[in-house]
């Protein structure tokens, strides 16, 4: 593949795992735009932005023992998200037209869980135990497995799975409340078009 920079453009389905029902169940979409910095050696760099949706929800019989009395506990919850995040690629195959890579990012996610009215459960107080707060911004440290297939003009197709990694507990609204331990999870499949950008190297 040709030393240059790139442009991607992914979509990607996602499925929440948390306190609300059995772990990715429920799938939604997300949009990334990327650009990947010039990668003549195997490491290298990329920056990504994007946006989506996740939600989730308690089945009937799931942990009715959570509830206390003082708390309203929602077991619905959809959110919008948007994701920044600085990636390091390691190409650990590498061939003329395609490329097998493992990533490691860094970056923020800033996300808004809402009931089924739409309405903000982090403004909610009554949803969680009394002086439990968060902030809708959290690290995330996004790990993928991917696949880049160039054409003979330098564009591309690739695919990608992996996890977001939130260092937060309150993707879904609850925490101190909820079943399960650790923090929430997104498992992601995305596919992606590449653009090359910039002159042709000689």
């Amino acid at each position: 593949m040709e030393n240059r920079a790139t442009l991607a453009l992914s979509v990607s389905a996602n499925a929440y795992r948390g306190d609300l029902g059995g772990g990715y169940e429920k799938w939604t979409s997300s949009y990334y735009l990327s650009f990947l910095f010039k990668h003549q050696r195997r490491l290298h760099g990329s920056l990504h932005a994007g946006f989506g949706t996740l939600t989730g929800q308690a089945s009937a019989h799931q942990s009715p023992d959570i509830v206390t009395p003082s708390s309203s506990l929602n077991r619905f919850f959809t959110t919008n998200f948007i994701t920044v995040n600085y990636g390091l690629q390691y190409d650990f195959i590498r061939r003329k037209q395609w490329v097998v890579y493992l990533s490691q990012g860094f970056g923020i996610i800033r996300f808004n869980p809402q009931d089924q009215f739409n309405n903000s459960l982090q403004d909610n107080l009554q949803s969680r135990e009394p002086n439990e707060d968060y902030t809708n911004v959290a690290v995330i440290l996004p790990t993928h497995l991917g696949f880049t297939y160039a054409f003979s003009n330098q564009f591309g197709i690739g695919a990608r799975a992996g996890f977001t990694n939130p260092l937060t507990d309150y993707l879904d609204n609850i925490s101190q409340l909820g079943t399960k331990e650790g923090n929430d999870n997104i498992l992601s499949f995305t596919f992606s078009f590449f653009a090359p950008v910039g002159k042709k190297p000689n």
